[in-house]
């Protein structure tokens, strides 16, 4: 009942710690545990409970040695030594029944007598137990104190370098310190042995007179700084905080643990896929990178939705694979030649939280998601894009599934051209390709492939695969049910960018674009009467992927919406992408812009021959002799008459000479039989 336990001794002075080391049913034996030269003494049980002592936690810890230690041999030997005495516990207590008992093992064995007498007392004092007969190695020398004090140098002594070496004194210390410290911590680029070369030019500096048999060696520098250095506060202090926390800080918890079930969380970012395309209307065109947008639920890991394009990364681009992933990937992906059922993607409706770098969800589009949908934006600190850890993992993963199979991609800067070609000359797939290829390989990981190392709850079953749309089912039926869906097309709509287009008699133009609407041409617009009223400019909505389409937006409300299509006079910009026909408009106006630099270069050529003729007119005119102007004037009409004819007998002389220069066609008269001569003769423009 009372065996091994520690109690306090308040009576006496100072206070003891007594352990129980043997209990009997009318008395206990006890010891001082802090005493180096007691022995067990006897207590009458009632006696004891009278005191009313204490019971305290043990105080003494023992260790567990190592195996095959130095520690482990020397608890082995004591035990086995004490082994013997230990087979009659009881006649240990009484002091003539001991040394007698000491001195028959010491005749057997031999050894020493103080050795067995300490082992003996350790037993009692620490437990009773083998492990504490062990030696605390650990309080032998100064652990942890500095030696400073010293007039030779600590360790071995030279075996190849001439010299003593120096004594590491607090001076020698505090300038390691500074050399550390003030250049080797702040700076990932320098070594140690650097740092060491700093810390002798110091020593240097304050002491001239050191030889350089004296110098600290490398040896010396480097244990100075492991001892007084710890590895990660070491990486800690040459990273920078940011790369600190992103890249190797530990991680503190999961992306799940936070997100209660499907729609909780939405991850949204972008990137430039590693690949290069080509145009759709000329294989020869390379047209450089597609940027890739993609939308995760943290909760199931599903990719619910996507944007491939060659718009830069920016709210156009991002409200393009929102409403994707707001609205059914059925028809998105019938698009694409790919046929799927809606439990294939089965993503459909706003999430709670959207989690975005913060420049593309700020400004008016941002206030709809907010005030429109109820949804709340969270954005990503600076530089932290572990903040968005699973959509930019996710990039990793389509490149792993796409780029085996692909030409054109992008290699390391460090990789070797192949063949001595560059990688883009080998592209060959459109922006429909890859786009396909993306869905693809989206829908294979939603749907097929197992997940690694996902945090399950306690409450998920275990025949529930960690698969993207297994869990996003699961989750739907157990945690937050079908998330809010909205109207798709108007959803679509309010999500994609707005912009300003003006309006004219041609119709409405937006990016060099013509378009027209029932609604515009009702109220007049594009009337070439000046008293009809038009605004000179008007708010739209465009689909960067479509330019056959327009949305112009009458009002701030919701559902205003007009649809515009595509003028014929814009035809040849029909079925592209906003940015294909930008290309096309700059690619013409580059045409149009060298065609004027070489009329340019021509027209004054043009001039010059214009008032070389004008002034060959003005020299006639000098040198004729004019009538009155009354008589010219009154002859216009005549003077008409006789230039015509006499501009047509040239014509007829003209023919005469051509026919007579080429060999004359044998002519087979159809009716040879009524054959008359018949004149041919040019009409006269008169009689018509």
């Amino acid at each position: 009942m009372y065996l091994n336990r520690v109690y306090i001794d308040p009576y006496s002075e100072p206070p003891s710690q007594l352990r129980v080391v043997f209990d009997d049913i009318d008395f206990l034996m006890l010891i001082d545990i802090n005493d180096d030269k007691t022995w067990p003494y006897r207590v009458e049980a009632s006696e004891f409970e009278r005191l009313g002592l204490e019971e305290i936690p043990d105080p003494v810890i023992l260790i567990t040695p190592e195996p095959n230690s130095k520690s482990e041999k020397a608890r082995d030997r004591a035990f086995q030594t004490l082994l013997p005495l230990l087979d009659d516990y009881t006649e240990l207590f009484d002091k003539r029944s001991r040394n007698k008992r000491i001195k028959a093992l010491l005749d057997s064995v031999g050894g020493s007598r103080l050795y067995i007498t300490r082992q003996l007392r350790r037993y009692w004092q620490r437990g009773m137990t083998p492990d504490a007969l062990t030696p605390n190695y650990k309080n032998c020398g100064a652990p942890g104190k500095e030696r400073r004090n010293t007039t030779s140098k600590l360790g071995r002594k030279r075996t190849i370098t001439s010299g003593e070496g120096t004594v590491i004194t607090d001076e020698i210390a505090e300038i390691f310190r500074l050399a550390i410290e003030s250049f080797y911590l702040i700076r990932d680029d320098i070594f140690l042995s650097k740092a060491r070369i700093k810390a002798i030019g110091l020593i240097k500096s304050r002491h001239p007179e050191v030889s350089s048999e004296n110098l600290p060696t490398m040896r010396q520098f480097r244990y100075f700084f492991e001892k007084n250095y710890s590895k990660p506060d070491v990486v800690k202090a040459r990273t920078s905080s940011i790369e600190y926390e992103k890249d190797i800080a530990p991680l503190k918890s999961t992306s799940v643990a936070n997100n209660f079930g499907p729609g909780a969380r939405y991850e949204i970012d972008a990137t430039i896929a590693d690949i290069y395309l080509i145009s759709e209307l000329d294989p020869n065109r390379i047209i450089g990178r597609p940027i890739i947008y993609k939308v995760k639920d943290v909760f199931s890991r599903m990719t619910v939705g996507l944007y491939v394009g060659l718009e830069n990364p920016s709210w156009a681009t991002a409200s393009v694979a929102l409403a994707n992933a707001f609205c059914d990937k059925v028809e998105y992906c019938r698009r694409y030649g790919i046929e799927i059922s809606y439990d294939d993607w089965p993503s459909v409706g706003t999430p709670a939280t959207i989690t975005a770098d913060r420049g593309e969800l700020l400004g008016k589009h941002g206030d709809i998601l907010v005030n429109r949908f109820g949804i709340t934006l969270s954005n990503t600190r600076a530089y932290r894009g572990n903040d968005k850890g699973v959509v930019e993992k996710s990039f990793d993963m389509m490149h792993v599934d796409i780029l085996p199979y692909v030409q054109g991609k992008v290699e390391p800067l460090n990789g070797k051209k192949k063949a001595g070609k560059r990688n883009e000359l080998s592209a060959n797939l459109t922006l429909f390709d890859f786009t396909k290829m993306v869905i693809i390989s989206e829908i294979n990981r939603n749907t097929t492939v197992p997940l690694e190392k996902y945090d399950f709850e306690f409450d998920m079953p275990t025949d529930l695969p960690p698969i993207p749309v297994r869990l996003w089912h699961w989750g739907i039926s157990n945690r937050t049910g079908v998330l809010r869906e909205v109207d798709q097309k108007l959803t679509a709509i309010n999500l994609l960018p707005h912009g300003r287009a003006t309006v004219s008699t041609l119709g409405i133009c937006f990016k060099g674009l013509y378009y027209t609407c029932s609604e515009a041409v009702s109220l007049g617009w594009f009337h070439k009467n000046k008293a009809s009223k038009r605004p000179k400019s008007i708010t739209v909505a465009y689909n960067t992927l479509d330019t056959n389409i327009l949305y112009v937006r009458p009002d701030r409300q919701f559902d205003s919406v007009w649809v515009c299509s595509l003028q014929s006079r814009s035809r040849r910009y029909q079925d592209m992408s906003l940015i294909e026909a930008m290309t096309i408009q700059k690619e013409s106006k580059g045409t149009i812009a060298k065609a004027k630099q070489e009329a340019d270069y021509k027209a004054p050529d043009v001039q010059g021959e214009l008032e070389k003729i004008a002034l060959l007119g003005k020299n006639r005119q000098k040198n004729a002799d004019l009538t009155n102007d009354s008589q010219r004037l009154k002859g216009i009409r005549d003077n008409r008459q006789g230039e015509k004819e006499l501009e047509r007998q040239k014509d007829r002389d003209s023919d005469k000479k051509q026919s007579s220069k080429g060999k004359r066609a044998t002519v087979t008269p159809i009716h040879s039989e009524n054959s008359s001569d018949q004149g041919f003769d040019f009409p006269d423009l008169d009689d018509f």
